[in-house]
């Protein structure tokens, strides 16, 4: 019993994790060919996020939806990938704001900009923006509403 109270005070002493560490944290399962954001969603995306990613894919009713690759990669495979965490800053309580450059063997670096929120299970991405796409979380929120409205 005082061994596992002693383990609990220990893991209740650990620092939290930062915003940076997830993203390289995120990043660095890219180092497996199987790894997607999508088979642990719950671990890698804020519930707001996650939410509008499963109607999307609800309403695209098996077919390709709004979403047709990785927003974390801004890819469809991650092969060949090489991301780095180029900035970070914060931006209200709870939330950070991660900037990365992803570059590709071969390729010009793209950078993408995530918006992280502190959620009870350590940090989530809220939102996804690119020179693309401003941001992620709007446009899967139009789209689902325009395929709602469209049912109708």
């Amino acid at each position: 019993m005082i061994i596992l109270l002693a383990l609990a005070a220990a893991a209740a002493a650990q620092p939290a994790e930062t915003p940076r560490a997830f993203m390289e944290r995120l990043y660095a399962y890219y180092g497996h060919s199987d790894y997607s954001p999508f088979t642990h969603p719950n671990q890698v995306f804020a519930p707001r996020l996650l939410a509008s990613i499963n109607e999307d894919s609800r309403l695209a009713h098996g077919e390709v939806g709004y979403l047709d690759g990785d927003p974390i990669c801004q890819c469809q495979d991650g092969a060949g990938m090489h991301p780095a965490v180029t900035g970070v800053r914060a931006a209200g309580h709870g939330i950070a704001i991660v900037r990365v450059s992803i570059a590709w063997d071969g390729g010009q670096p793209t950078s993408a900009q995530f918006t992280l929120t502190r959620t009870a299970r350590g940090w989530r991405i809220a939102d996804v923006s690119s020179a693309d796409e401003p941001s992620l979380l709007r446009a899967l929120d139009a789209s689902n509403r325009k395929a709602r409205s469209q049912k109708h």
